[in-house]
């Protein structure tokens, strides 16, 4: 009996309960804003639901050796922004937290499509700083996975420059997204100066406290080989070629709305959207650059094997 026991405890895959966590709680939020005509949640928490199926597929044989503690802190993310845009109401009204005359605002008390992110402006901050760090948490383990599973021997340094780097491009790129929308198109409500170089400094601050996260919790970073012995392998070049750009924009203009209160764009939301823009360009192009590059060198390769010696 003992023995049953053991072997049972000894498999079981850690990364199963936050999966399943995830996909239940968007299907119940799907149904739950469907039946009250918030449709907009509904279908942000349907998309959930499918990226949680797509995770389970690639995580739930156990193979990836994910610690479990990671993915609950990209589920509670999650549920951060799911649950909080869920409190809202289909019209004008209250939500479904609003008791005994409570007014928006209080506690969970809120009204309007945007639920929490419409009454507390400090939620939308809170939501993409944890996004930004389960982001990095999530990189910072699938590169030192990579590198263990190809023998790359990538150092903690660049693991950690690399999550970080990919994090915050992320964040810069969804800013950039909803700049087409809010200027474009008129799709998104949020933006503005402020709230566009608030949200990048939540981000760095949340890429920076995942990857630090990442580095002490990791166990794969106390046991596998880092010595950086051999050439940068193609996937990471290609990463970083896409990133930094990324990277150093939202750097720049988070310092710029911290230290020179907009100084370098005019606090302008038009000129803060182009030089997203334009950093999104220069990173396309240096990753088409790089493809070039390895695509030229390996038929320079290819030439020189079948050349016949004389």
């Amino acid at each position: 009996m003992e023995e049953g026991k053991t072997h049972i405890w000894q498999t079981q895959i850690p990364e199963r309960a936050p999966l399943m966590a995830w996909l239940i709680s968007c299907v119940l939020l799907t149904f739950w804003n469907l039946s009250r005509g918030l449709d907009l949640w509904a279908g942000y928490n349907f998309g959930g639901a499918v990226m949680a199926l797509l995770a389970i597929l690639i995580l739930w044989s156990g193979r990836a050796h994910i610690p479990a503690l990671p993915l609950w802190i990209g589920y509670s993310a999650t549920m951060l922004h799911f649950v909080g845009g869920s409190l809202g109401a289909a019209d004008s009204g209250p939500g479904p937290f609003c008791f005994d005359g409570m007014q928006p605002g209080e506690w969970l008390c809120a009204d309007g499509v945007n639920g929490m992110y419409h009454v507390h402006p400090w939620w939308d901050k809170l939501v993409h700083g944890m996004n930004s760090t389960a982001i990095a948490i999530a990189w910072s383990l699938g590169w030192r996975r990579m590198s263990e599973h190809n023998g790359w021997q990538l150092s903690s340094r660049v693991v950690a420059f690399t999550a970080f780097s990919l994090s915050v491009a992320i964040g810069v790129a969804y800013e950039v997204y909803e700049f087409f929308g809010k200027t474009f198109f008129q799709t998104i409500d949020q933006g503005g100066y402020v709230n566009t170089a608030s949200d990048l400094v939540s981000d760095m601050l949340g890429a920076g406290l995942g990857v630090l996260f990442a580095h002490f919790y990791d166990p794969l970073n106390k046991t596998s080989n880092q010595s950086g012995q051999i050439p940068f392998p193609t996937q990471l070049k290609l990463t970083n070629n896409g990133s930094i750009p990324l990277m150093v924009a939202g750097a720049v203009l988070s310092f710029d709305f911290l230290l020179l209160d907009g100084g370098i764009v005019n606090a302008d939301y038009d000129l803060i959207g182009q030089v997203m823009l334009v950093s999104l360009v220069i990173s396309g192009l240096m990753v088409a650059r790089c493809l070039f590059q390895n695509n030229r060198s390996a038929k320079i390769e290819a030439l020189e094997a079948t050349e016949v010696p004389s």
